[in-house]
């Protein structure tokens, strides 16, 4: 039996995807392969004739059951880019989204007018450490971090991803509830924090569901963590100091309501590509 070539094992893999109703089929199937074969996935174009060894063909068939019963492709492959930086995930931490991206080009928007030289963050909830890690990475001034986290685990992530992109140094990384670890004053506190309504969970896609509920249940109405964040940050925030969310779709102006309750001002809501509100920053002095 002739042994299938990348270009034959591809065109398989993304008809089975699309029976399944896989969102991304094509983008899916060259990742996963490309995964397998250790090569960038433009090489798998200029390899469609390489043939697969029998071992191969059933490593990845393994792969494609498992993506198709809803595991998702970064936690297959064990990485997921994210402002051109590659972060180790597993199902400990939440998968970098690329709408998250414009939380943390609005900080880096934001370093770049600080008068000051360096710049003290706070990361809530860092997870894989993708927010705070890009920005001390990417910022033009120097970025000291404190990433937080209640889950041990999700800091262990964290704390390997700083070491890969060699900014450990810039970093400390600390255990417990939300703000509870601080025991300084910085700059910036920022968060992504979980905002789906507990009642949706349930009604998330399948591979959604795969990813840690810590990371995802906000509550009843999504706004639990951001109440928590919002009154707590008071104590922590120097004078001036800028908080800013991610927040999920139609959230926006309620997470708005919030800081204005508890005298936020320069209070700001910005839209991510698809033109959702996503962002939301606030001052306090």
């Amino acid at each position: 039996m002739p042994k299938l070539n990348i270009k034959e094992i591809l065109d398989k893999t993304v008809d089975y995807f699309e029976k399944y109703d896989i969102a991304q089929p094509r983008l899916d199937a060259e990742v996963l392969l490309a995964d397998l074969l250790d090569m960038e996935r433009i090489n798998l174009y200029v390899n469609f004739d390489r043939p697969l060894s029998p071992d191969e063909v059933d490593t990845y068939r393994e792969l494609i059951l498992k993506r198709r019963q809803g595991t998702p492709v970064a936690y297959l492959v064990g990485e997921k880019e994210f402002m051109g930086l590659k972060f180790k995930v597993n199902s400990d931490v939440l998968i970098p989204r690329p709408e998250t991206e414009h939380l943390v080009q609005s900080i880096l928007n934001r370093i770049d007018t600080w008068e000051e030289e360096e710049v003290k963050i706070a990361d809530i909830g860092t997870g894989s450490g993708a927010i705070i890690i890009s920005i001390a990475k990417l910022a033009d001034k120097l970025v000291q971090g404190i990433a937080i986290d209640i889950s041990e685990s999700s800091l262990a992530i964290a704390q390997e991803n700083a070491a890969n992109l060699e900014v450990e140094e810039q970093l400390e990384f600390k255990e417990g509830n939300l703000l509870e670890p601080l025991d300084e004053k910085v700059d910036i506190i920022v968060s992504n924090p979980p905002y789906i309504p507990s009642g949706e969970i349930d009604g998330l896609q399948e591979e959604v569901q795969q990813e840690p509920s810590l990371a995802l249940d906000g509550g009843q109405d999504g706004l639990d963590y951001y109440r928590k964040i919002i009154d707590q940050a008071v104590d922590y925030l120097t004078t001036d100091g800028l908080i800013i969310f991610e927040v999920g779709i139609e959230q926006s102006q309620d997470v708005a309501d919030l800081l204005k309750k508890r005298n936020y001002s320069n209070i700001e809501i910005k839209k991510d590509y698809s033109d959702i509100e996503r962002v939301v920053l606030a001052k306090y002095n």
